[in-house]
């Protein structure tokens, strides 16, 4: 609790942004990506709940992007 203060902070024209935001938009262009993929290939009509694969792919690729660009 007491390190909440410690995320990355990027600085981008004078403006400062928490690294997690930068994250949070790479995992959603990713899974745009990946989506445009799964209906390409016709696996989306096959998914269950696609609402909740399409949000645990946003997530994946956005922890990824976390790990590798921030905790590295």
């Amino acid at each position: 609790m007491l390190l909440g203060g410690c995320d990355p902070i990027i600085d981008i024209g004078g403006a400062f942004f928490p690294g997690w935001i930068f994250a949070a938009i790479g995992g959603l262009a990713g899974m745009l990506v990946v989506r445009q993929i799964l209906a390409w290939t016709g696996i989306e009509q096959h998914l269950l709940f696609r609402g909740f694969a399409h949000l645990g792919v946003f997530t994946a690729i956005s922890a990824c992007l976390w790990y590798v660009f921030f905790l590295t």
